[in-house]
């Protein structure tokens, strides 16, 4: 991508958070709905009154709103006002500065532990509303893997005063949308929907933390729902190697070394008491940040805020109790059979510091430099030069505790798994022994910058955002200083890490490959390139990498069975040659 076009970029997306034009024309909101259309009040919630439309009210934060609190409106306070223009600090080194984003902050804490985060933008037409709980799979007790899943997917399908499908039908109706998203270590539930609907909002999301049901009818119909799922992720292509992946890198880590998804054995045996006791542990206005972002304003939301969230009472919350995590000290391979895959691939994971360690950011940008975009080295060497794989991917996992660092290489057809390992590796170890030029780090940091000011356009993203930051890093506005922290990272950074947690000792290869053909020859590998978790020149033996299968029953599933508890391969003995019979005169 050219530099012009990462400018456009950048500026488009800083246009839509308002950092630009602070006066931009409100469009009008969509039409309220009618109030046979709007939840019906039950005896702890009642239900909201819709507000009237646009044309018969002042825009929240706008010139009327201003005019009535006599033209004291400031971004200090928050109430609507406009973000100042984004700055760049420093003038001899402009070019190399991050963009200073300011989206306006206010937090507030309830009674009852609620945490509320409120960034209004008076040029939205929109309104997000986000809650995100502190639950997720790393705090699912052993025997009990994938409850956190079942629990987010009841709050997804309703309450008991909204059924199953009536919240998805009162947020599009009115021309929003719903976003939900279970992970690790946090769970979210969102809506965007026009901002004189901000009330509506407000509502579903109190009336389903308040009032979830969690019938054995609710139940049943989610674990249907979880086995489907997890049968849909473990047949489609490629899906058993990520699983094995993660098993492998945090081999002996509770909390991330089984899958979100649950094993098959805990699924069919889990009851509805597992779903009630952790949603009684984690599922409470203490353990919840509510954010809202977009067009509103902030007087007005809180008197929401206070009349749907007060009678919500805390719950006896159960705080997240790590393990220590054991020490990689050899690399760690596995082999997967895929029935669904039709050419092989390569997973390589290792297991880096969490989110919040100073690392990270060093991390973000040496997995940038490694594999986005075209110009990004193993992309343009596996891709474009080489020809020998279809498509690269690196990333992060974002956890809060050890996190996951990937390189996902499909490989081209024809291509040789050990070729392209061999070319994998030598790019890291390039990265870790001379780091990037300038010209590369410089790159990196405005792809880096146009991705995040990106995914901060909308009114939901940045709901999302920043809820997840307040939640994380106990301040909402943790986020403005996101890019001044990626842009400090410097080339020895970059080095260091690559050298300190990319290294071979720490890695994980899970290799997958096409289903075998009856009386075929073994997967092709590289002349002269060691098998996987076959020991390597001047290393010990690799005996914590065959004995990888990770302790979770749907570990071994991901595994062929003829590596399942052994990842090497060993190399196909050589058939003995018979002697040539003598020719007949």
């Amino acid at each position: 991508m050219s530099r012009t076009s990462l400018r456009r970029a950048v500026t488009a997306g800083l246009a839509a958070l308002g950092l630009l034009s602070a006066g931009a024309p409100r469009p009008a909101a969509a039409a309220p709905p009618s109030r046979a259309a709007a939840p019906r009040p039950t005896a702890a919630v009642a239900a909201p009154a819709p507000r009237p439309p646009a044309a018969q009210r002042k825009p929240a934060g706008g010139r009327g709103d201003g005019a009535r609190r006599g033209g004291a409106v400031t971004a200090a306070a928050g109430r609507g006002a406009p973000a100042p223009a984004p700055k760049r600090a420093g003038s001899a080194l402009a070019a190399e500065a991050p963009l200073e984003l300011a989206l306006p902050v206010e937090r507030v804490t309830l009674q009852n532990g609620l945490r509320v985060v409120m960034s209004p933008d008076r040029s939205s037409p929109t309104v997000a509303v986000a809650v995100t709980y502190d639950a997720g799979s790393r705090d699912e007790p052993s025997g009990r893997s994938g409850v956190a899943r079942l629990v987010a997917g009841m709050m997804a399908r309703g309450s008991r005063n909204v059924p199953a499908g009536e919240h998805l039908r009162l947020v599009t109706e009115r021309g929003g949308e719903l976003a939900d998203d279970a992970g690790v270590d946090r769970a979210t539930y969102a809506e965007a929907l026009p901002a004189n609907e901000l009330a509506l909002a407000l509502w579903l999301e109190a009336d389903r933390m308040k009032a979830l049901d969690l019938s054995a009818q609710a139940f049943e119909a989610q674990r249907r729902e979880a086995q489907e799922r997890r049968g849909a992720v473990l047949d489609a292509a490629y899906g058993q190697g990520a699983i094995r992946l993660q098993a492998l890198v945090f081999q002996g880590y509770w909390p991330h070394e089984h899958p979100a998804l649950g094993e098959a054995d805990d699924l069919a045996g889990a009851e509805v008491s597992w779903v009630r006791d952790f949603h009684a542990a984690h599922y409470g206005p203490n353990r919840a940040v509510l954010t809202l972002a977009g067009g509103f304003d902030p007087g007005e939301a809180m008197e929401l805020v206070h009349r749907y969230f007060d009678g919500i009472p805390a719950v006896a919350a159960a705080p997240f109790k790590d393990a220590p995590f054991p020490e990689q000290t050899s690399q760690r391979t596995a082999v997967v059979r895929d029935s669904a895959a039709r050419a092989p691939a390569i997973l390589y994971g290792w297991a880096v510091p969490p989110r919040s360690h100073p690392d990270h950011h060093a991390l973000a940008l040496a997995a940038v430099l490694l594999g986005r975009g075209e110009s990004s080295r193993l992309e343009a060497l596996l891709v474009g030069d080489k020809a020998v794989a279809r498509s690269v991917r690196v990333a992060l996992g974002g956890h809060r505790g050890p996190d996951l660092f990937s390189i996902d290489v499909r490989l081209a057809e024809g291509a040789r798994v050990g070729d392209v390992e061999k070319l994998v590796e030598g790019e890291i170890r390039t990265l870790a022994t001379a780091g990037p030029s300038p010209a590369e780090l410089t790159k990196a940091r405005r792809l880096l910058q146009s991705a995040f000011v990106a995914g901060l356009a909308d009114a939901g993203a940045r709901a999302r955002a920043l809820g997840e930051h307040e939640l994380l890093f106990g301040d909402a506005a943790h986020l403005n200083g996101e890019l001044a922290r990626y842009f400090a990272v410097t080339r020895e950074d970059v080095q260091r890490v690559a050298r300190d947690h990319l290294g071979p000792t720490r890695r994980t290869i899970v290799e997958t490959y096409p289903p075998a053909t009856p009386g075929a020859s073994p997967p092709p590998r590289a002349p002269g390139h060691a098998a996987a978790g076959a020991p390597r020149a001047g290393g010990g033996p690799q005996a914590e990498a065959q004995a990888a299968p990770g302790k979770g029953k749907g570990a071994e599933k991901a595994a062929p069975e003829k590596a399942r508890g052994a990842a090497a391969r060993p190399a196909p003995k050589k058939k003995p040659t018979k002697p040539a019979k003598p020719r007949k005169k």
